[in-house]
Parts: structure tokens; C-alpha cells; sequence
């Protein structure tokens, strides 16, 4: 495959957000200490001048941009305490896993120590992983926020939210918007990815268990990576004009929500009471639409964190440390009763977000 050289964007640090976030086994809601800002490195790590590659799917938008931020920010840190470098980057288009495969190949050719990853794309990058990794040229991975369907030895650790875990109380906060009853619909992102069925599917399972006279439209989450954006938004009226009544839309993304809310929009007002919608990951737009009333409540990620921490988590494994294979970053329900808990409060400060 040939060399695509990508011109890596830079961004402003954000100010640090701590390094002993517990690696929960439980996906345990964040609590206020562990989201608050200022710590500097561990005293007490051992790390060597190592080179780092992190490739991102994106690095911009509400979600990946703080991504970076947390990423850029470990980096900078590192870099002044142990003189480690590295690099975060991502392609241009945040479907193009062809050029992320060319990061990864890049990334290898400069014989980098290690490489933090988030997919573009579950099977198509995990199948390059499969076959471009061999004892000449392996390097560890740490994967990011997504699934990589791999069974290759380079994969080393996953740095993820529990996403089974904030689907269900994702679900329970639709319940508690319904007065649990009436229609409700899971708008999923794909079903290639572990990680985001497991959005939905969490949902789906908690209100099956917990609010029985609440009822799914469909037999599954409407899949809206499968489809157009001008047939997402044709399916979200059609599912507005045709089932009349108490109404509740659960997205599982930023994304996801933003489609809804622009339809939901277009609606009377009259009809606009009779429908909820419980988001799925956190930004400034997110407190708006809280702050408006248009979103009941959402189920946010850290994404400071989870750019932050998958940098340290690297650099633990190149450091002989024993570490998970599989590690937990704090996620935050928020809704607008909330919003001034010292919870919630931590939780916006760590990104930025006031």
C-alpha cells in the first residue's frame, strides 16, 4: 500500500485533567474526585524517552476535539517529564479507513515504541491488523473508544467506556422521562461494532426488564450508519407522524441526536410534549439542548479522559507494567435537574464545558 502522507492538525491544550481515574471493572458512574482537574504524572512511573503514534478516526467536532485535547495534553506532560514524543492525527474524512490504514503503516515505517488507536471502521481495520502485523514489525496497541475486530497479539489493551452499561442507564432515564409508558426507539450506529450495539442494546434490555408497558418500535435499533442522511431524517418523521402519543427517541451518539432534534424541531408545538429524547455522549451543544428542554437527559462520556488516559495506558504497557486488557473511563448521566451537582459540575469542568 502506498505512503499517504496526512498532514497531522494541531490544536491548543486543554488545561490537565487528573491521571488516577480508577479502572473500573463495573462501569461505574464517575465520581466528582476522579474528574477533577490538575494532577500532574504519577511520582512515582518509570517511564523510558519512548515514540508514540496516536490515530484518532477524527479530531475534530464536539466529541473528538476534546479527544485530542486529553491526548495532546498527556503528551505535552510526557514529553516534559520523560522526554517522550509523539504525535496525534487522524484523516481527513472520519470514514476513510483506507488512509488510516496509511497512518498505521506510516506510524510503523518511523518505528514508533507504540501506537494508540481508535477505528475508523471495526472489520476493514482489524482485518489490515490481522495481516500487516508480523514479528518483524510488531508494535503494541492500545484501541481507544472503539471495537477493532482483531485477534492479533498487537492489540494489547482497550481503553473504552462501559457501553453496556450507560445504554442501560441510558434506559433508565427514558423510563423516568415516559412515567414509564409509551413508544420508544433506539437510533444505533451500526451493528458491525460491538461497542456501539452494546449502546442500544443496554437500553433495550433495562426497559425490557424494568418497564414493561414501555414498548420498542421495530425489532431492532434503527441502524442509521446504514443509511443516508436524507433517509435517516425521512424515518424519524415517519416515526413521529405514525405512532401518535407518548413518544421517546434514544440515540448513541452526538451525531444521533443532532438528527433527531433537527425533525423533532419541525413538529407543532403541541406534538413536540408528547416526545423525549435522551441523548448519548456530552458537549457544550448537549447542555444547550439540555438548558432548552428539547433533551431530557443524556449519558455522557468522558472524552478528555479517554484521550488522556489511552496515552498513559501506553506508555504503562511500554514500561513492563502490568495493566488490564480491558479499562474503564468514568461516563456521567446528566439531566437538568442535576446540573449543579458537584458531580455534573466536575464532569463539565474536566472538559471544558460551562
Amino acid at each position: 500500500m502506498s505512503l499517504i502522507l496526512i498532514c497531522m492538525l494541531l490544536f491548543s491544550c486543554a488545561a490537565c485533567a487528573p491521571r488516577d481515574v480508577a479502572e473500573q471493572s463495573d462501569g461505574a458512574e464517575a465520581s466528582g474526585d476522579a474528574l477533577q482537574a490538575g494532577a500532574s504524572p504519577e511520582k512515582d512511573a518509570e517511564y523510558g524517552a519512548y515514540s508514540l503514534a496516536c490515530i484518532y478516526s477524527e479530531v475534530t467536532g464536539d466529541f473528538w476535539s476534546i479527544v485530542y485535547n486529553g491526548c495532546e495534553a498527556a503528551l505535552q506532560e510526557l514529553e516534559e517529564a520523560y522526554g517522550i514524543t509523539g504525535y496525534c492525527v487522524a484523516p481527513a474524512n472520519s470514514t476513510d479507513y483506507v488512509l488510516q490504514m496509511d497512518l498505521i503503516e506510516a506510524a510503523v515505517q518511523k518505528q514508533v515504541d507504540g501506537i494508540v488507536l481508535s477505528p475508523v471502521n471495526a472489520e476493514s481495520i482489524g482485518t489490515f491488523i490481522t495481516d500487516y502485523f508480523t514479528e518483524e514489525n510488531w508494535t503494541p496497541i492500545v484501541v481507544v473508544d472503539r471495537s477493532c475486530n482483531s485477534e492479533s497479539d498487537v492489540l494489547v489493551a482497550e481503553c473504552v467506556s462501559d457501553t453496556y452499561a450507560m445504554g442501560r442507564a441510558a434506559g433508565e432515564l427514558a423510563a423516568q422521562a415516559m412515567g414509564a409508558k409509551g413508544n420508544y426507539i433506539c437510533i444505533g450506529i451500526s451493528p458491525e461494532n460491538e461497542n456501539w450495539v452494546n449502546r442500544s442494546q443496554g437500553a433495550i434490555d433495562w426497559i425490557t426488564e424494568n418497564a414493561p408497558e414501555m414498548a420498542h418500535i421495530g425489532n431492532e435499533p434503527y441502524w442509521r450508519m446504514l443509511f443516508t442522511e436524507q433517509q435517516q431524517l425521512a424515518f424519524i418523521q415517519d416515526t413521529i407522524t405514525s405512532n401518535p402519543g407518548p413518544l421517546c427517541f434514544l440515540t448513541s451518539s452526538e451525531a444521533a441526536t443532532n438528527v433527531v432534534v433537527s425533525m423533532v424541531g419541525e413538529v407543532s408545538a403541541e406534538r413536540q410534549q408528547e416526545i423525549q429524547v435522551i441523548g448519548y455522549d456530552f458537549s457544550k451543544t448537549g447542555l444547550e439542548l439540555i438548558n432548552r428542554d428539547v433533551m431530557y437527559g443524556t449519558v455522557g462520556q468522558n472524552p478528555y479522559l479517554l484521550g488522556r488516559e489511552s496515552t498513559y495506558l501506553l506508555c504503562d504497557y511500554l514500561a513492563g507494567k502490568q495493566i488490564e486488557e480491558l479499562v474503564y473511563i468514568p461516563y456521567c448521566v446528566v439531566t437538568k435537574n442535576n446540573l449543579q451537582t458537584k458531580e455534573v459540575v466536575d464532569y463539565c469542568n474536566s472538559m471544558g464545558i460551562s
